[in-house]
């Protein structure tokens, strides 16, 4: 009985690891690019700045949701995941200024003064001939090599700020060197900017990136990551629901219509259908709007920093005590440091993809191993088996084990004779 109660604990606990290598394999393969892609994590940026959902023009499309009585016009939701690629979306400058900048800034970069500055004026300013241009109009005759070297300062600004933010404006932390590169682009050709050309410069993204990107630059302007589920008395007081239930109030298809078309939502007391306050992100596609769901399902918001996987923590450990962790100033960057740095993060990533094929290599074939082992054995110790009864029989009456009585020996005679009968 002992035996039989070890080999199943061993089988269950290696269908167990089975299982969470299934999973950590799954999020590893899910696209070739995703090894960046990381959890939200904090207060929102209406809460940091202290600022109610009423009081701002952050995060608002000027367009809400329908009523009670309007929601029957609304498109039906979709019936199956809309996310089907494994290859990832080509995205544009336009598309990631769609993601990381509208919610915002607005369609045409105006923003919401004085709260939100237009971005128009300051990428203008990395121009030169805009720049020359602009001192001849003022009266103020400049050196081309002067208005260079204005320029570049503006870039330089206009970059410090996507990276660091500013009093109003959030870091862009989440955004790669690329994305950046393909925001610049669009916002150069929405600033008319001399020579900027077409909206070409491309990206190609993992569906979990994507909505990585809309979390972190929309979302999570008025969403915390972590929290209590408001009921409707509490959403009638302006509670904001959190990141983290975002997947428990909705499924996929209901979190679609929501993002994209707006549905009313139960509020107050008792509990009445109302338009509700959430915009309407109009200009997001079905398909990013499902990608939300994707990454909120693969990487649910936490209130702290957590490592997706032992070589990550090893990383960030090593990062650390190099000196290079988190509270460390970062060093000059360029495009020297760029590159490397993106060559280390690649060599990590293949490093990490090896380590967890290895680990489902390994937890595999342990399971077939155990899973061999434990049908040999139950086939080993069963009663049809005629040298495990031999066995039993020679140790019940082996003369150097206790006297048995009468009865006993009559007993333990009959069960073996059924036993025999019922093996031919």
């Amino acid at each position: 009985m002992r035996a039989y109660v070890f080999h199943l604990a061993w089988v269950t606990l290696l269908l167990a690891c089975n299982l969470q290598a299934q999973q950590t394999t799954a999020r590893a393969a899910a696209s070739p690019d995703d090894a960046r892609v990381t959890s939200v994590l904090g207060e929102s940026w209406l809460t940091h700045l202290n600022r109610s959902f009423g009081d701002t023009s952050m995060g608002k499309t000027g367009r809400l949701g329908p009523g009670p009585q309007e929601q029957e016009a609304l498109h039906p939701p979709p019936q199956r995941p809309i996310y089907s690629s494994r290859d990832g979306v080509t995205l544009h400058g336009s598309d990631l200024y769609r993601m990381n900048c509208r919610g915002c800034h607005g369609e045409s970069g105006l923003g919401a003064p004085p709260e939100i500055n237009s971005v128009i004026n300051p990428v203008r300013a990395t121009s030169v001939p805009l720049v020359l241009a602009r001192m001849k109009e003022k009266g103020m005759d400049i050196s081309y090599a002067d208005a260079s070297k204005l320029a570049q300062q503006s870039k330089t600004a206009l970059l410090d700020r996507m990276h660091k933010g500013g009093e109003n404006m959030p870091a862009f932390p989440q955004l790669s060197e690329a994305e950046i590169r393909g925001v610049l682009a669009y916002l150069y050709h929405l600033a008319e900017v001399p020579g900027s050309g077409s909206d070409s410069l491309t990206v190609k993204e993992p569906h979990v990136r994507v909505g990585e990107l809309i979390v972190k630059s929309t979302c999570h302007t008025c969403h915390g990551a972590i929290g209590p589920n408001p009921g409707p008395q509490e959403l009638m007081n302006g509670a904001i629901p959190p990141l983290s239930t975002l997947t428990l109030r909705k499924s996929e298809s209901e979190f679609v219509r929501k993002v994209t078309q707006g549905s009313p939502v139960l509020m107050g007391t008792p509990a009445t259908l109302c338009r509700g306050r959430m915009p309407v992100f109009f200009y997001l596609t079905d398909e990013e709007a499902a990608d939300v769901y994707l990454y909120l399902t693969l990487y649910p918001p936490t209130e702290q920093r957590q490592s997706d996987s032992p070589l990550v923590a090893a990383s960030m450990a090593m990062s650390s005590h190099s000196g290079q962790g988190p509270g460390s100033p970062s060093p000059p960057r360029g495009p020297a440091s760029d590159a490397a740095e993106a060559a280390e993060s690649e060599r990590e990533t293949e490093v990490e993809r090896a380590a967890v094929s290895v680990m489902a290599s390994m937890v595999a074939f342990a399971l077939v191993g155990g899973l061999a082992f434990t049908f040999h054995e139950f086939k080993r110790l069963s009663p049809g088996n005629s040298s495990h009864t031999g066995s039993v029989a020679t140790a019940h009456f082996d003369s150097s084990a206790p006297k048995h009585t009468e009865v006993e020996h009559q007993t333990v005679a009959l069960f073996f004779e059924g036993t025999k009968r019922s093996s031919q």
